[in-house]
């Protein structure tokens, strides 16, 4: 060929070797958590807390011009920035990911039984921890700092849907096959066995505290009001309620939402597991995309794009019917219900080619942890709902992906996944369902004002100026001892167990 008379030399574009391509996304991957960890700590010291000495969220400031502007202006803008590096890795990572993908071959049928994968129990623990303190944490301190750590339960519910998706996936399709299991064929069975594997305990807990639930109901609401919102929590419908979604025993919302997920994911999981990994990245995409377009229009519509909502109440919320409508969403909780089905199924499809060689987990991990403190130290402005979709749920999956894989990759468990299959997280990873069921009751007969007044006569536990009081200690031995009671006699009980193969045979048979 020639081009101006000069000759033309066509040379063919030879692809990466398939180690160095794998190096190549090893570095990529284990940069995509380092990046939002160094935009953290860029934020950290452009945005000047240590030197503040602040100790609530509004007092950071840093001297520009001789003028004070808010720490967290910057340190917002860089966490912003490292988050669009965080994404544009991303990218160019599932381009090079697909690119192998194409090249090579499916990987064979897995044969055998499926490896249990025991280090996401006790990350269940750790997350009905948090969320668990969180919700009664103003009741034991008055620090700003600890008040911000530990009330962004907002942020960190939505890794309880993404990891349920995760595991409802790994039980239900077939490891390195592009299909479901037969447990998909019945949609009504899959969903109603489900539901009633959580349905006993959560009545069990109402009989026990009806009293406390249905007078303080009453007293405040009249005697119809508590009948509806008792009917509600039995029914378990009480998320479509948005300002009735926390009536008696508050924490079930989430069962709510999460029965409507467990109708919708037969038929969702059955169309998953048929796709390629380059289909289900799409797919992550757009479901991110979907949960985060009505939290993008909150923030936008109430001008509340930097506000705390774990530390507001109904009175100081700028619209909290339209904050509660949000955040109680089945439709919301099945997008990040399904982020963890395809994540999931993304592993599963693993054929231990170089390329999914991505990194470790413990960045990943310290850049969550990191985002909840920068927050909590007023470095981050950014809503409970923006931070969620576009940086913890993102990173929750990364890491969940990462730990399945340190778990069931050549050589045995990595470093974290041993730390937490440790015994004593095990057995606290398994009665962390209980430890979810009481510890808002529990909470309730201890801390909630008309009833400690009516039982105990007087408070039981004041907020300190510093520090946290005593009694919180007390209030968490009592929710520990009480769940692994539950998980000893009453879930295992062959009555219950009889009692709830009836029902779901009977829903069942109505419904087919």
């Amino acid at each position: 060929l020639k081009h101006r008379g000069a000759p033309l030399v066509v040379r063919p574009v030879i692809p990466p070797a398939p180690g160095m391509m794998g190096r190549r996304l090893h570095k990529r991957g284990s940069r995509l958590a380092a990046v939002l960890l160094a935009a953290a700590a860029a934020a950290l010291l452009c945005g000047g807390w240590p030197l503040s000495g602040a100790t609530d969220r509004s007092e950071a400031f840093v001297t520009v011009d001789g003028e004070e502007v808010g720490a967290s202006v910057y340190g917002t803008a860089i966490f912003a920035l490292g988050l669009s590096v965080f994404f544009s890795i991303s990218y160019q990572r599932s381009k090079i990911l697909q690119a192998e993908e194409a090249q090579s071959e499916e990987p064979p049928p897995f044969e055998g039984k499926k490896p249990r994968i025991d280090a996401f129990d006790s990350l269940r623990f750790f997350l009905i921890f948090y969320i668990a303190s969180g919700h009664f944490i103003a009741t034991a301190t008055k620090n700003a700092m600890l008040l911000n750590l530990i009330s962004q339960i907002n942020v960190v519910v939505g890794a309880f849907f993404v990891l349920s998706g995760y595991v409802a996936a790994y039980t239900t399709t077939e490891l390195g096959q592009r299909k479901g299991s037969k447990r998909l064929d019945n949609s009504i069975e899959f969903a109603v066995s489900r539901i009633m594997g959580f349905w006993p305990l959560h009545m069990f807990v109402l009989v026990i505290f009806l009293p406390m639930f249905f007078w303080v109901d009453a007293s405040y609401s009249g005697v119809p009001k508590a009948l509806w919102n008792g009917f509600l929590s039995t029914t378990l419908l009480q998320a479509w309620f948005p300002l009735s979604a926390e009536v008696w025993n508050a924490p079930t919302w989430f069962l709510s939402a999460f029965s409507f997920c467990l109708f919708v994911m037969p038929y969702a999981l059955r169309f998953l597991a048929t796709q390629k990994k380059a289909e289900l990245r799409k797919a992550l995409v757009f479901l991110t995309f979907l949960a985060l377009v009505p939290r993008l229009s909150y923030s936008y519509d109430l001008k509340a794009w930097s506000i705390f909502e774990g530390t507001l109440s109904a009175r100081t919320h700028p619209n909290y019917a339209l904050f509660n409508a949000l955040r109680f969403s089945p439709f919301a909780a099945t997008c990040e219900v399904l982020m963890g089905a395809i994540a999931c199924r993304l592993v599963m499809l693993d054929s231990n080619k170089p390329a999914e060689l991505v990194g470790s987990s413990i960045p990943v991990l310290l850049a969550m942890v990191s985002i909840i403190v920068l927050r909590a130290m007023g470095v981050i402005a950014l809503n409970d709902m923006l931070v969620r979709s576009l940086a913890f749920i993102p990173l929750w999956v990364i890491f969940l992906m990462r730990i399945h894989r340190e778990s069931v990759g050549p050589g045995g468990p990595k470093a974290l996944p041993k730390i937490l299959c440790n015994s004593t997280l095990q057995f606290l990873g398994g009665i962390s369902f209980p430890i979810f069921i009481l510890h808002g009751p529990i909470g309730q007969l201890f801390y909630k004002k008309a009833v400690v007044m009516k039982v105990w006569g007087q408070p039981l536990s004041t907020p300190l100026p510093d520090g946290v009081h005593w009694f919180f200690g007390v209030y968490w031995l009592v929710v520990l001892i009480s769940a692994a009671l539950v998980n000893r006699y009453f879930l295992p009980s062959s009555f219950v167990k009889t009692a709830t193969q009836k029902i779901s045979k009977a829903i069942c048979n109505m419904f087919s």
